[in-house]
C-alpha cells in the first residue's frame, strides 16, 4: 500500500530543493535544482520568474515519480521578500528584484524615511527601512522604470508565485508581507492603505494569508504539468529563513537559529513584538 507523504519545495539563491516527507517525517527523496542570479549592474540582483516554476515543476515530477508514495499535500518556501511585478495576466514586467542582497534602493529609502519619518516606520512597521524591505524596491521600479510600472498589477515573491501557478489563488503570507516595510502595518497585521497608495499605486496586493493556512488545491493543469495529484491541498507558504526556523523546531521562547546559505539570517524568537531601529 503506497504511504502517504507530502512534498516540499523551496526557491532559494542558488538553488531550488525539493522534498518528499512521510507523513511520520521520514524524508522519502530529495531532489535539487541549482541556477545563478543575474546581476546587470552594480548593486542589481535578479532573477526571473518563469526559473522559479520550471524548477519547481521539474522537482515536483522528480518527487512525485517515487514509488510506493501518494502524495496529499504540497508545501512552499522561497527567499525573501522578493519583488515580481506583473501585468494583470500575471506575466512579468520584469524579472525579480531580490531581497537584502539587491542594494539599488538606498536613494528609496533615504526619501521614504525623509518623506514619512523614520519614527512612524519603525512604529507602524516594526523597523527601519533598509535595502532588505520590499517596499522602497517597488518605489525604483516606478521611478526607474515608470513605463514598466504602469503596467503591473500584482506582486509575488517566490512562493506566493508558485502557489498562484498551482491553484489560482492570490495570496500571500502575513510574514513575507511583514518584510514589504513600509506597505504592511504590523499593528492592524494588515496592508497600510496610506502607504500602499503612495509607493505601490495600481497595485491589487495579494490576500494576506498564514504561512500554514491552505491557500487552495492544485488545478488540473498545474497538477497535469508538475505530476501532483488534482485537488491536494497548498500551503500559502512563506520566507525561506521562517520554514527552516520551524523545520529545526526553534520557534518556542527563547529559541535561536542561525541560518548559513547565500547570505545568514539570525532568527530569535521572543515573547512579544519588538520594535527598534537596529532589527
Amino acid at each position: 500500500m503506497p504511504q502517504s507523504a507530502v512534498i516540499g519545495v523551496d526557491i532559494g539563491t542558488s538553488s531550488s530543493k525539493g522534498v518528499l516527507v512521510g507523513l511520520d517525517g521520514t524524508v522519502l527523496h530529495t531532489a535539487v535544482r541549482e541556477h545563478a542570479v543575474d546581476r546587470p549592474a552594480p548593486g542589481h540582483v535578479e532573477m526571473r520568474a518563469d526559473i522559479w516554476w520550471d524548477e519547481f515543476v521539474s522537482l515536483t515530477r522528480e518527487l512525485t515519480s517515487v514509488r510506493d508514495s501518494d502524495v496529499v499535500a504540497a508545501g512552499v518556501s522561497g527567499m525573501g521578500p522578493c519583488v515580481l511585478l506583473t501585468d494583470e495576466n500575471d506575466t512579468p514586467v520584469r524579472p525579480a528584484i531580490l531581497y537584502g542582497v539587491d542594494t539599488r534602493s538606498v536613494p528609496q529609502i533615504e526619501r521614504l524615511e525623509s518623506e514619512l519619518g523614520a519614527e512612524e516606520i519603525t512604529h507602524r512597521c516594526g523597523s527601519r527601512l533598509t535595502t532588505q524591505a520590499a517596499g522602497p524596491k517597488v518605489a525604483w521600479i516606478a521611478e526607474r522604470e515608470p513605463e514598466l510600472f504602469r503596467r503591473a498589477r500584482r506582486l509575488y515573491m517566490p512562493s506566493s508565485w508558485l502557489v498562484r501557478n498551482l491553484t489560482g489563488a492570490y495570496v500571500l503570507d502575513h510574514h513575507s508581507a511583514s518584510q514589504s516595510t513600509p506597505l504592511y502595518d504590523t499593528l492592524a497585521r494588515d496592508w497600510y492603505t496610506p502607504w500602499t497608495d503612495r509607493i505601490a499605486p495600481g497595485i491589487d496586493l495579494p490576500e494576506l494569508r498564514w504561512s500554514g493556512e491552505a491557500a487552495g488545491t492544485v488545478t488540473a493543469e498545474a497538477a497535469h504539468l508538475t505530476g501532483l495529484p488534482t485537488g491536494i491541498p497548498v500551503t500559502t507558504g512563506t520566507v525561506d529563513a521562517w520554514a527552516e526556523a520551524l523545520s529545526v523546531g526553534a520557534h518556542g521562547i527563547g529559541d535561536l537559529m542561525l541560518m548559513y546559505g547565500t547570505t545568514m539570517f539570525l532568527v530569535h524568537t521572543v515573547p512579544g513584538l519588538l520594535r527598534d531601529p537596529s532589527l
